[in-house]
């Protein structure tokens, strides 16, 4: 269902003339006040930031003042951290943790965060956060109270004044974009398998975006065998959802490929421990963030053409499924050799690798997943890996990343690693021997689908998910590589 934001706003009014529910004001690490802190201050009678436990200027502190006589209904601090740390992806962390805090209980909030480090990227990260930090995912919950927030301001500089209004809808549809793939990682797997998910995405993207399904039957004919062996140990079919975006005259073409296991329990490998497998309704990330950057394509205008392949299915333990041991083909005529059933979204991405690679025109392919553990173990929770056959990709998609204040890291694809996953049955297997570098692996198994064409792979696991609120992203689902992708995009067509 569409997803109500808040209203998103500039204004160079002087902070004493602003009327709203809480004005967020900045304090660095050691009660140090930043821009509009000393004001707001003074006027509530305090001559320095109180001493409080829980507030030392922390990055995403918050805490809460009243401000009786004043047009502000309170005074909301929000820690900034260091002063030699800052830095747009820190004033769009603190936007959001004083958003998600105040946005059950304020309609109208304003915020002087873009006065600390004035600039476009600013304005841009601030209303990213603010934006990111007032979602809430309450889809199951109908009786529940809405959030009361309905309109942030951000006090600008009158120099940024023109230049604000383009960068506030960069921030909106961004945002949006990427609150689709949260609610897609948040939807309980009872409400959302392969078809279903294909269902959304027609309901999902706007009409100047191409879409088609591919059911069982016709998985069967076009050979995606990977697809049809994942899926057949559940009774909810598999399904490939091909999407299409075309502009008037594009600059390049290039390919998204999305891992889409709705829920996955490993299969007849089951996952160890059973309580890991919460998350694995967000096993699909990969093909949500794909979804969510496809709703964005037309709005924002990119000029690079733009295919879609959401590999969707769902990972169960029945009785008709794959079996450690099993060989099957996938869509390239590549025969694996199953050694185990949870290193399955290789399988499907396979399928979808190899779709995309048949076409000619295509310059460059991306694929997103939830892949492996390993990637998590590696780089922690908050990290994405990034592996590539291409120099020059893989620089467009770190420095996207590093605007979109996403943190993604590098991780190599050793040759020398490349004979394990030589089988003695067929011509690969999926996990490849030993337990060494999983996530390269992984990594390596893919790449022998892209026919050398330039490629990056984004394993996603550790950042898809996590377990308690942190900044502008919720608990569960963050959506993450959306934003990534929409500024990939973007600055490959100019």
């Amino acid at each position: 269902m569409p997803r109500r934001s808040p209203a998103v706003h500039v204004t160079t009014d002087a902070v004493a003339e602003l009327d709203v529910d809480a004005l967020v004001v900045p304090v660095f690490r050691g009660a140090i006040e930043a821009p509009g802190a000393e004001q707001a201050l003074q006027a509530i009678g305090l001559d320095e930031v109180p001493r409080d436990a829980n507030f030392r200027g922390r990055l995403g502190e918050v805490l809460d003042l009243a401000a009786p006589g004043q047009p502000w209904g309170r005074v909301t601090l929000v820690g900034l951290g260091r002063m030699d740390e800052l830095s747009p992806e820190v004033l769009r962390r603190a936007a959001g943790s004083a958003v998600r805090s105040l946005a059950p209980r304020c309609r109208t909030v304003a915020t002087t965060l873009v006065l600390v480090q004035p600039g476009v990227p600013t304005v841009r990260a601030v209303a990213e956060g603010a934006l990111l930090g007032a979602y809430r995912f309450d889809d199951c919950r109908p009786g529940r109270d809405p959030l009361a927030l309905r309109d942030v301001t951000l006090v600008v500089p009158s120099s940024l004044a023109g230049e604000a209004e383009r960068q506030l809808h960069l921030a909106r549809v961004h945002a949006a974009a990427q609150n689709v793939a949260r609610d897609l990682v948040s939807t309980p797997p009872n409400l959302l398998g392969p078809v279903e998910f294909a269902d959304r995405a027609r309901e999902l993207v706007p009409d100047a975006i191409d879409v088609e399904v591919w059911d069982e039957d016709r998985l069967v004919a076009e050979r995606c065998g990977g697809l049809l062996a994942v899926g057949r140990g559940s009774a909810r079919p598999s399904r490939l959802v091909r999407l299409h975006h075309r502009p008037a005259s594009p600059v390049a073409k290039v390919a998204l490929v999305g891992k889409g296991i709705t829920f996955d329990t490993g299969g007849l490998s089951l996952k160890r421990p059973s309580s890991i497998m919460e998350s694995m309704k967000g096993d699909m990330g990969g093909a949500g963030a794909v979804l969510g950057v496809f709703t964005a394509l037309a709005e924002l205008d990119v000029a690079v053409e733009v295919v879609g392949y959401l590999c969707l299915a769902e990972n169960m333990p029945g009785g008709d499924a794959q079996r450690p041991s099993d060989v099957i083909t996938i869509r390239d005529g590549t025969t694996v050799e199953v050694m185990n059933t949870d290193a399955e979204g290789r399988l499907v991405l396979a399928d979808g690798l190899s779709l995309a690679v048949e076409d000619d025109d295509v310059e460059a392919v991306v694929d997103v997943a939830t892949l492996t553990g390993a990637v998590a173990r590696a780089l922690g929770k908050r990290a994405s890996g990034v592996f590539a056959n291409d120099d020059d990709l893989l620089r467009q998609l770190l420095t996207a990343a590093e605007g979109a204040g996403e943190s993604m890291w590098h991780l190599p694809l050793w040759e020398d690693l490349r004979d394990n996953l030589e089988s003695d049955v067929a011509d690969l297997e999926n996990l490849g021997r030993g337990d060494e570098a999983g996530a390269t692996m992984g990594g390596l198994f893919l790449r022998e689908f892209v026919d050398g064409r330039p490629w990056a792979h984004l394993d996603i696991a550790g950042p898809f998910w996590q377990d308690a609120d942190r900044h502008h992203n919720p608990r569960h689902g963050t959506g993450v590589a959306v934003r990534t992708l929409l500024r990939w995009l973007e600055q490959a067509g100019r």
